[in-house]
């Protein structure tokens, strides 16, 4: 009969599983090479679905990469849930890992908004995950999201200090292969204090009716001013716009 391994050394095995993905992702020099290089880190560590998002002010590049659910993304972006997800203001605030399901049990700690974001989650297939966030110099961050489509993932096998090792080194290799060619980048146009004043509103959960109200100006008014911030910042919805914003110190999160 095999004698089984001692507690210390499965720990050196987990510890060099974690140098091995992050020595993988550290030597990808692009986005597609680091999108493999994320599948393959979920499959390691037995999870189903990633997401990498950071902010560089390098580049004035806000970077998302994922293989979450499409039309989670969707709905995501839809409903504008980046101003009211508990995960995301932690991670903007916090450095420490942060699991799922510690978020959705916290009883009095979430609104409304913010349970309807974890549950409408679920219902789309992230059934439990673990976020991971890095804050650099200035402005700049990123965080992993880890989902699975199990209910409460065992986190006790994953080692956190690993899992800030694979982040930095996702950092690092993003912040590589979008400064090449950094040089031929330009700023983004200013915002007008009209336009910052709408995003702030957008960031605190407000549709464009509410915030017409809040402002007395007509709702058309609003939406113009937040589609002339969408193009100055070089965006696509509101969401991004929101975000860049944040990132860049123009608006504060919540």
């Amino acid at each position: 009969m095999m004698a089984k391994k001692p507690p210390e050394d499965l720990d050196a095995a987990r510890r060099l599983r974690y140098f091995d993905i992050a020595e993988n992702i550290a030597r990808t020099s692009s986005t597609d090479s680091l999108q493999r290089a994320c599948l393959n880190a979920i499959d390691t560590l037995g999870y189903d679905f990633y997401l990498f998002g950071g902010y560089y002010p390098l580049v004035e590049s806000i970077v998302m990469s994922s293989n979450f659910p499409s039309a989670w993304r969707e709905c995501y972006d839809a409903n504008e849930y980046v101003s009211c997800d508990p995960v995301v203001r932690h991670c903007w605030s916090e450095s420490s890992v942060i699991e799922w399901h510690k978020v959705v049990y916290a009883e009095g700690k979430l609104g409304a908004q913010e349970r309807l974001v974890m549950e409408q989650a679920r219902e789309y297939g992230l059934r439990s995950g673990i976020s991971i966030p890095v804050h650099g110099a200035g402005a700049e961050g990123c965080m992993l999201s880890l989902a699975s489509k199990e209910d409460e993932a065992e986190y006790d096998h994953h080692d956190e200090s690993g899992l800030q090792i694979i982040v930095h080194a996702m950092h690092e290799s993003t912040k590589r292969i979008i400064s090449r060619g950094a040089s031929q980048m330009r700023p983004p146009e200013p915002l007008s204090p009209r336009e910052i004043e709408c995003l702030s509103w957008t960031a605190k959960g407000k549709t464009s009716w509410e915030i017409s109200k809040i402002l007395d100006v007509s709702e058309n008014t609003i939406i113009f001013h937040l589609r002339n911030a969408i193009k100055k910042l070089e965006v696509t919805n509101r969401s991004q716009a929101v975000a860049k914003a944040i990132a860049l110190s123009k608006i504060t999160p919540f």
